[in-house]
């Protein structure tokens, strides 16, 4: 069998693997895109392969310091932490005492144990998380934002960079972004109209501008974005596209959740004709099928739920 990689070839396996076309599946066209639809969430929220983790890079706007919170984009399904964006982690200079011990200490690998200095570098980081802990943060994926508590007008200003970690769902099928877009080969920033950016995309995002594909810089703006190299072309109000991960559609696991489903569906419809009899002496009995897919679904999930698939961290916090 060709490897699968559209909705519509999915669709067609999960049919045939059912019986079609020896077997005449009683499931509407709508049907059949609803249960894979429904697989696909299912996949995405408690399957490990159905996410990637990221570290979602934001630069900080006037807008967002006035409202409060920072868009998340409709993939995020997860957040499990925000980086400290004090100076703790900067730069260190000659007065640190990090730099001091490295210096006077650890100088020299070979003559020196590293021991102490380990030691003394954890009770660093203890008092660093005592005295200046993490970023707070609350996140709920249906709203799409991050809020962070913090003081908003001391603790982080326009052009600061926020760093949240987090899991993505995987998206098999090709997105067109919201409104369209302008730009010239002469300046690697777009200008986008009814745009966007910022909900839809995060930084270092590939996305297709006409027959060219182009990695995103920065997310300046819900209307403005800067591009890695400029375009080889000019373009006015064309639209832009996110490929999606098409080898999704041969997960095993989706596969067979999906057929479960479908087949859930089927015995669905035929049971509400139970006993009636068809030409040549058969019985319809869409019961026996409606119970064998309620069977095989609560079989994937009882494992799925067992094998705690989600990575730990988003279990544990």
């Amino acid at each position: 069998m060709a490897k699968i990689s559209t909705k519509a070839q999915f669709k067609t396996y999960c049919l045939r693997k059912l019986g079609f076309p020896v077997i005449e599946i009683n499931v509407d066209d709508d049907q059949v895109d609803d249960r894979i639809d429904e697989a696909l969430s299912f996949w995405r929220d408690y399957h490990y392969d159905g996410t990637e983790k990221l570290f979602m890079k934001h630069c900080i706007t006037a807008a967002d310091i006035n409202r409060q919170w920072i868009y998340a984009p409709d993939a995020i399904q997860f957040v499990i932490g925000v980086m400290p964006f004090d100076l703790s982690n900067a730069s260190i200079n000659m007065f640190d005492l990090r730099y001091q011990l490295r210096l006077h200490d650890l100088y020299d690998f070979t003559s020196v144990s590293y021991v102490s200095y380990e030691i003394t570098m954890q009770h660093l980081r203890t008092l660093n998380l005592l005295f200046s802990g993490t970023p707070q943060f609350r996140f709920n994926r249906h709203q799409n934002k991050v809020f962070l508590d913090i003081d908003w007008t001391r603790d982080v200003q326009p052009g600061n960079y926020v760093i949240i970690e987090c899991y993505r769902a995987l998206e098999p099928e090709t997105i067109t972004l919201t409104g369209t877009l302008s730009c010239t080969p002469s300046s690697n920033t777009v200008t986008g109209t009814g745009t966007k950016f910022d909900q839809e995309l995060v930084d270092f995002d590939f996305i297709t501008i006409g027959t060219e594909q182009k990695q995103v810089r920065k997310i300046s703006s819900p209307t403005s974005l800067e591009l890695e190299g400029n375009t080889a072309i000019t373009y006015t109000n064309a639209t832009a596209t996110i490929e999606g991960v098409t080898d999704v559609w041969n997960d095993r696991f989706l596969k067979k959740y999906a057929c479960a489903l479908i087949k859930r569906q089927w015995g669905s419809n035929l049971k509400k004709f139970s006993g009636i009899q068809m030409p040549g002496g058969v019985t319809l009995d869409g019961q026996v099928i409606y119970d064998e897919a309620v069977a095989e679904i609560d079989k994937m999930e009882e494992e799925i739920y067992m094998m705690g698939s989600l990575p730990s961290e988003i279990l544990t916090g």
